[in-house]
């Protein structure tokens, strides 16, 4: 991209496709987010200015979610708002799915003249909406992962590679965390705090001349239990000005 295009924020209409899910954070019952990170990273992209908001509700289990029946419709209809989002020269961004409700947000570059060929069943309920959106300012404050979100992804990216390898989740072991530090106060203040919520702590000079601290505790790694397990860790070495460098165990079959 030359330098006039950086200034002006134009972006390629290309990114490479990144999907992830994760559990948004509403306050009354459970919703999941699946957003193409690719799209938030590469946001915006001026070349395609206009939002599209698709809503299909649906008539919501006891947790909010969709049954079988419903998910086959739901699962035909995102087929169908793919092609015809694509058809029109755009992506479909995100989808977040709960509340009797699947919100999807796809980014084209023009308003489409006349009604998208959704394939709407029995079972849904379908709105849309566009909007005027260069910015992307819905995809990168709404739909964009926050900090804690961000983490889980990072967490469900090793979870898939265990569970793939036949992982007994469930089953505890030791999992190892690591975290480095500029100083060895800051790095001895998360090691202590660590230790008063059971892990066994270490702190070593690495190579590079930054304090690399380990910690290890027994948990299993299915979520969402593990999740508060690497958040303790992480949130331990950002309060003494760290850099959370992730979690590893062995693999139980």
């Amino acid at each position: 991209m030359g330098l006039i295009g950086r200034l002006l924020g134009r972006r390629s209409a290309r990114w490479e496709r990144e999907w992830a899910a994760y559990p948004a954070d509403p306050a009354d019952e459970p919703h999941i987010c699946v957003v193409d990170l690719g799209a938030v990273a590469a946001a915006p992209v001026t070349e395609l200015p206009i939002r599209l908001d698709v809503e299909a509700r649906y008539r919501p289990g006891p947790d909010g979610m969709p049954d079988e029946a419903t998910q086959a419709d739901l699962d035909r209809f995102d087929g169908s708002l793919d092609a015809a989002v694509q058809a029109l020269g755009g992506q479909v961004i995100g989808r977040v799915t709960g509340g009797g409700a699947r919100r999807s947000t796809a980014h084209l570059p023009a308003e489409p003249q006349g009604p998208l060929p959704l394939a709407a069943g029995p079972l849904l309920s379908v709105s849309t909406a566009t909007q005027y959106d260069p910015q992307w300012a819905f995809v990168r404050d709404e739909l964009a992962p926050d900090e804690r979100q961000a983490h889980i992804v990072n967490d469900l990216a090793l979870i898939a590679v265990l569970d793939a390898q036949g992982d007994q989740l469930a089953a505890p072991r030791p999992l190892t965390h690591t975290a480095y530090f500029d100083g060895t106060d800051p790095a001895q203040g998360a090691a202590d705090e660590l230790r008063t919520i059971g892990f066994d702590v270490s702190v070593e000079r690495d190579d590079e001349g930054l304090f690399a601290l380990t910690a290890v505790r027994t948990d299993p790694v299915r979520p969402p239990a593990v999740h508060e397990v690497t958040w303790s860790v992480k949130t331990a070495a950002d309060r003494h000005g760290g850099s959370y460098d992730g979690w590893s165990c062995a693999l139980v079959g």
